[in-house]
C-alpha cells in the first residue's frame, strides 16, 4: 500500500510518481529474479561495469521481449550475486573526465536509449516513445493512483469491493 511505498528507501524524492508503482516484496534477490526470470519472463539486464558488460549500445534489445533494468546503488553498484543471475550486463559509455554518472541520470540514459531502440521508433534512434499499456491497463493504474491518492484510501478499493469491482493486481 502506499505506506510500503513511503517506506521505500530512496522513494521520498519521488513522492509524486510512487502512487503509480506497484511493488511487490520478495525474500531474497535469488527468489526476485527467479520469479521475474522464470515466472514472468523478463530478460534482466544489470547496468555495471566488468570485463564481460557489453556497451548498451551493442545490446540488439528484441522488440517484443519483457526486460527488466537493473540499476545499482549509487557507491557500490550491484551486488555480486546481481552480477551472476542478470542474463547480460551492460555500461554506458563515457566521454571526458567524470567516472560515472548518478543513478538518475545513467537511469534516464538507459530508459531514454532503450525507448529510442524499439521498432515503434521509424530508424530506431527515436524520438522517446510512449509506454505500451492497453488502455484497459492504463484505465486500471490511473483509477488505482486515484483511489489512492485520496486520503482515507482504503475507503476507495473498499467501496469498489461492495460494488463487485475487483482492481486486477
Amino acid at each position: 500500500g502506499k505506506q510500503a511505498t513511503l517506506q521505500k528507501r530512496g522513494m521520498r524524492s519521488a513522492m509524486g510518481s510512487a502512487q503509480w508503482l506497484t511493488l511487490t516484496q520478495h525474500s531474497s534477490t535469488q527468489q526476485a529474479i527467479h520469479n521475474i526470470q522464470n515466472m514472468e519472463g523478463y530478460t534482466v539486464y544489470a547496468a555495471d561495469v566488468n570485463a564481460n558488460s557489453r556497451d548498451i549500445r551493442d545490446i540488439d534489445f528484441p522488440d517484443n521481449e519483457k526486460i527488466c533494468i537493473v540499476m545499482g546503488n549509487e557507491d557500490r553498484g550491484i551486488s555480486e550475486e546481481m552480477r551472476e543471475l542478470a542474463d547480460e550486463t551492460f555500461y554506458l559509455p563515457m566521454v571526458g573526465f567524470a567516472e560515472s554518472f548518478n543513478l538518475s541520470v545513467a537511469t534516464s540514459i538507459t530508459l531514454a536509449h532503450l525507448s529510442a531502440k524499439t521498432s515503434r521508433s521509424k530508424d530506431k534512434t527515436g524520438p522517446i516513445q510512449p509506454g505500451d499499456l492497453s488502455s484497459h491497463e492504463y484505465n486500471c493504474l490511473y483509477l488505482k493512483g486515484l483511489l489512492q491518492s485520496l486520503p482515507q484510501w482504503k475507503m476507495g478499493p473498499a467501496l469498489l469491493k461492495n460494488a463487485g469491482i475487483k482492481l486486477p493486481e
